[in-house]
C-alpha cells in the first residue's frame, strides 16, 4: 500500500513536472530585459542600447532603444510571441545576446574587460542562464554565409557545396558542444541557429537564378521544373521541421525571406484569389520537402495569411458595393454572385494543413477577426497603438475614416485625386471626419509632398508617419499594402467593415455610413 501510494505520488510530480515543461511555445506576453552596467570607464559608458527580437508569426523584425541612466542601469521591453535568442547592440561591432520568453523579466549584468568587450551575467534561475554557455560562444556564421554567396555553379553544384557544409557545421558544433558540456536544448538551439542561417542563404541562391529570367522562368516550362526540381531542396531537411525551436533565432528571418522568394514559393503564391494561393503554397512546399505540413511549412503560411485573408474580405467588401447598385440587371447580378466563392469555401482554405495546435488556433483567430460578423472591436495591443490612439483622439465621438497613402504609391494618388468630388461633398458631414495617414520621413523638407497634399487634400487632417511607424500600423491593423482604409467608431473600436471611395458615389456612402450607424446603434 505504502508503495502505491509513493508511485502515486512520483507520478503526479512528473505529470505537474512535464505540465510546466510543455507550456505553450506561441503566446503572446510582455518580457522585459532589466540590465546594468557596472565598473568600466564611465567615460565609455554607453547612452543607450539598440536590442532586437522577431516575430517568427508575422516574419517581422523588430527594435528598440533603451536609454542608459547615469548609474548604468537600462530597461527594454518587447511585446513577444514566443522565445526568442538575439542580440543588445552596443556598438557597431560589440553585442551581447540573450535568450528570453514571453512573460519573463530578465535581469543581467554587463562588465566590460580590459579589451574593451562586453561580458554578461544572466540573473540565476532565468531562461538565458540556462543556456548560458551557447549565448557566451556568440556563435558566427560568416564564413559559411560567404561560402554560398560566393559560389555561382549550377543547382546541383550548389546543393552539393551546401550539404557537405552543413555536416561540416554540424560536427563542429558536436566537438564545441562536448568541449563546453552543452545542455541537449542548447545543442538544439545551436544546430537550429546554424542552419536556419545557412539554409536561408543557400535559398538566395534559387530565388536570385528566378528573378534573373522571370520570363523564361514563368514561359519555359521544363527550366521553372528544373529550378522546382526537390534534389535542388534537400539541404532543407536538415533543419529540425517539427521542432518549433527552428524559430527561436533571428537567423529565422533569413531563411523564411529567402524561403519566399524561390520560385517554388514565390510561383505558388502569385495571382490567386480567396485563399487559393494558401493551399497551392502548401502543397509545393511539401513536394520541395518531401514532409507533408511540416511546421515549416506552416508558418510559410502562416506569414501569407494576413494578407490573403485581407485580400479577401476587400473582394467581398467590393461584391457587396456592386450588389447595391441598382443599375445593375438581373442577369449581372447573378453572373456577379458566381464570381465569388463561398466563405465557408475561403475558411476551409485558411485553416487546412495548420495541425500544430497554437498555430491552428492562430489561423481560426485571424479568420474570424477578418469575417467576425460583431461591427467593431477595439484596437488591439502592439507597438503601432500609442500611435493610433494618438491619432484619432481628436475625433472622439465621430466616425474616422482613415486613409493609409504614400507618394511612391500611384494607386493610392489615383484614388485620392478620382474622389476629390465626392470628398468635398462629405467635408462638412457632422458623424465623419476624413484623416490621411502618409507615409513621409520628411514631411517639412519634401516640397513634392507638400505640394501635393495642398493641391489634392484641400486642407483635410494629414498625419505624415515614417516608414518604421507604418509598419507598426500594418502589423497592428493586419493589412499588407496600400491605399488601405480604416474606419474607427465614435468609441474609438476598428469598425470591421470599412468605408472606403471604391464607389465615389455619394448616396451609397451615405448609405453604407447609416448602416454603420444602425448597426452599432442595435448592440448598445
Amino acid at each position: 500500500m505504502k508503495r502505491t501510494i509513493i508511485t502515486f505520488v512520483l507520478a503526479v510530480v512528473a505529470m505537474v513536472a512535464m505540465g510546466q515543461e510543455k507550456e505553450p511555445f506561441f503566446r503572446t506576453d510582455s518580457a522585459f530585459i532589466v540590465g546594468k552596467i557596472v565598473g568600466g570607464n564611465p567615460d565609455c559608458m554607453p547612452k543607450a542600447i539598440d536590442y532586437q527580437w522577431h516575430n517568427a508569426l508575422s516574419n517581422a523584425s523588430k527594435d528598440g532603444i533603451a536609454e542608459v541612466a547615469s548609474d548604468g542601469s537600462f530597461m527594454c521591453r518587447m511585446l513577444l510571441r514566443h522565445p526568442v535568442l538575439n542580440t543588445l547592440t552596443f556598438s557597431e561591432n560589440e553585442q551581447v545576446q540573450y535568450y528570453l520568453v514571453p512573460g519573463e523579466t530578465l535581469q543581467m549584468e554587463l562588465k566590460q574587460d580590459a579589451d574593451g568587450h562586453w561580458n554578461c551575467d544572466y540573473s540565476a534561475g532565468s531562461s538565458a542562464k540556462k543556456v548560458e554557455r551557447l549565448l557566451k560562444e556568440k556563435l558566427d556564421f560568416t564564413n559559411e554565409y560567404r561560402m554560398l554567396l560566393a559560389d555561382k555553379s549550377d543547382l546541383k553544384r550548389h546543393t552539393a557545396i551546401c550539404d557537405s557544409l552543413i555536416r561540416t557545421t554540424l560536427d563542429k558544433l558536436k566537438a564545441l558542444a562536448d568541449a563546453k558540456h552543452f545542455t541537449s536544448y542548447e545543442q538544439k538551439l545551436a544546430h537550429a541557429e546554424a542552419l536556419d542561417f545557412i539554409c536561408g542563404y543557400f535559398l538566395s541562391r534559387h530565388g536570385s537564378l528566378f528573378r534573373a529570367d522571370l520570363l523564361r522562368s514563368l514561359s519555359d516550362s521544363t527550366y521553372f521544373a528544373e529550378l522546382c526540381a526537390p534534389e535542388y531542396y534537400v539541404p532543407l531537411q536538415y533543419l529540425p521541421l517539427n521542432d518549433p525551436v527552428m524559430f527561436v533565432s533571428s537567423a529565422y528571418s533569413t531563411l523564411a525571406n529567402y524561403l519566399a522568394r524561390t520560385p517554388v514559393c514565390a510561383n505558388a503564391t502569385m495571382l490567386q484569389y480567396y485563399a487559393e494561393e494558401l493551399q497551392e503554397l502548401r502543397q509545393a512546399m511539401n513536394k520541395m520537402m518531401d514532409d507533408g505540413d511540416n511546421l515549416l511549412t506552416q508558418m510559410a503560411m502562416m506569414q501569407k495569411l494576413p494578407g490573403v485573408l485581407t485580400t479577401a474580405k476587400e473582394a467581398y467588401l467590393r461584391r457587396s458595393q456592386a450588389m447595391a447598385d441598382t443599375t445593375m440587371t438581373e442577369e449581372d447580378r447573378r453572373a456577379y454572385e458566381k464570381s465569388y466563392e463561398p466563405l465557408d469555401t475561403v475558411h476551409l482554405r485558411a485553416i487546412d494543413g495548420f495541425t500544430q495546435p497554437e498555430l491552428r488556433k492562430e489561423a481560426e483567430r485571424l479568420f474570424a477577426s477578418t469575417f467576425n460578423r460583431a461591427p467593431a472591436y477595439p484596437i488591439p495591443e502592439g507597438e503601432g497603438k500609442a500611435l493610433l490612439e494618438k491619432i484619432i483622439a481628436p475625433y472622439r465621438g465621430k466616425f474616422v475614416l482613415i486613409d493609409f497613402w504614400a507618394m511612391w504609391c500611384s494607386p493610392c494618388k489615383k484614388a485620392i485625386q478620382e474622389s476629390l468630388e465626392l470628398r468635398l461633398r462629405l467635408k462638412d458631414n457632422p458623424d465623419l471626419r476624413l484623416i490621411f495617414v502618409a507615409q513621409e520621413d520628411n514631411p517639412e523638407t519634401n516640397d513634392e509632398y507638400k505640394q501635393y497634399v495642398s493641391e489634392n487634400l484641400l486642407g483635410a487632417d494629414c498625419y505624415p508617419v515614417t516608414r518604421k511607424e507604418l509598419d507598426q500600423l500594418m502589423e497592428l491593423l493586419q493589412f499588407s499594402g496600400i491605399p488601405h482604409y480604416v474606419t474607427v467608431s465614435p468609441d474609438g473600436q476598428l469598425m470591421r467593415n470599412s468605408l472606403n471611395y471604391f464607389s465615389n458615389n455619394y448616396e451609397l456612402f451615405l448609405q453604407q455610413l447609416e448602416d454603420m450607424k444602425t448597426t452599432l446603434s442595435e448592440i448598445n
